[in-house]
């Protein structure tokens, strides 16, 4: 089983009260089941806990408040015999949570329990044993043991003072969890914040700071924009006329898939309706259909000649002589004056007396 796409679950450690506690690869995380308002309250008062703590730099969490996806993961670490430090407890107490429900590291906070610890950090602390009896047999393994236990000493002092340096890796384009397991051996903390590249997949890393290569001590932050990949809504075309409609299209860049002209009472070139509708999440590209108006039918009608290349003033007769309305626009170009060099509608066009005709010349 793996947890919402991200955490392979290698075992189950205990369930209760509505909430599962696994072991998942790299970590363990706390499930909860919210099915009434009560169990939504005791998730966010059990959120923002977890927020204190971390506002204090005393744990390291990925909590996730999505519907049906109500859990916080928290990164393996090592626990510790030690007291729960005054400024945790006092930020916890106004929320319902005390030591009971602290699992200690070396340093700071492993886990923030939902529930009091008893079985859960016997369970949360299972592991290899440290204890080895055949050390103890005869002098010299105990003086091997003292000396190997002396130099790990020195080892953990000197790297207090002097904590290690990475270099930090390349994370752009990495899911979450990639980055995450990148980072984790490291001592680097983690920081998320979202972006939205609708050209991009959902759940990347879309930027990095600092950059890749630089060295960092044990402790600094990475910041990660992760992509979101919101898509934008298309917008309202009816009403527009074509060319207006075509340049929206484009501005938001949607490809214009093609155009189909009906029979309509609107104005000749108005933007009837659009495919898909608007609303419609979109993202860059999408293709969009248009549905515009050719002019009301009056009856019967005559098929629209080729005017492409014949002076303004042919045309104008050739469309007079079939009782249509003619709209000129004048554009820039190389041909001669008053030569036309576009037709709205295409010739063949059936055309019913009174439609209107647009001339480009």
């Amino acid at each position: 089983m793996i947890l919402d796409d991200r955490y392979p679950v290698l075992e189950t450690l205990e369930e209760k009260e509505g909430i599962t506690l696994y072991r998942v690869e790299g970590g363990v995380v706390f499930f909860f089941q919210v099915r009434t308002p009560e169990d939504k309250e005791r998730f966010y008062r059990y959120r923002a806990a977890i927020k204190r703590l971390e506002e204090l730099g005393l744990v390291e969490a990925a909590v996730s408040a999505k519907p049906g996806r109500y859990y916080a993961f928290f990164p393996e670490r090592p626990l510790a015999r030690k007291a729960p430090p005054r400024a945790a407890l006092e930020a916890l107490a106004p929320l319902g949570f005390g030591p009971e429900h602290l699992a200690m590291a070396e340093e700071g906070v492993a886990y923030l329990s939902p529930w009091p610890l008893g079985s859960s950090r016997r369970a949360l602390a299972r592991g290899p044993s440290r204890f080895q009896p055949g050390f103890l047999l005869g002098v010299a393994p105990g003086l091997l043991l003292f000396l190997l236990g002396l130099w790990l000493f020195s080892q953990g002092v000197y790297r207090y003072f002097n904590p290690p340096e990475y270099a930090v890796p390349n994370l752009v384009g990495k899911t979450a969890r990639e980055a995450f397991l990148l980072l984790k051996d490291t001592g680097l903390r983690l920081e998320v914040v979202e972006g939205n590249d609708p050209a991009k997949p959902k759940e990347v890393v879309l930027a990095q700071e600092p950059p890749p290569g630089t060295r960092l001590r044990a402790g600094r932050t990475v910041r990660l924009t992760l992509n979101q990949a919101r898509l934008n809504p298309l917008p309202e075309l009816k009403g527009l006329r074509q060319e207006e409609a075509e340049a929206r299209l484009s501005e938001l860049g949607y490809r214009l898939a093609g155009v189909a002209q009906v029979e309509s009472p609107e104005p000749l070139g108005t933007v009837l309706a659009s495919d898909p509708p608007p609303g419609t999440p979109l993202p860059p590209g999408a293709p969009v259909r248009l549905l515009v108006s050719r002019g009301a039918s009056l009856g019967p009608t005559v098929p629209l000649p080729q005017l492409t290349g014949l002076s303004q003033k042919e045309a104008l007769f050739l469309l007079n002589a079939m009782g249509l309305q003619v709209q000129v626009e004048e554009v820039p170009s190389g041909a001669p004056p008053g030569t036309v060099l576009a037709q709205e509608p295409a010739p063949g066009t059936p055309m019913p007396p009174g439609s209107g005709v647009r001339l480009r010349v």
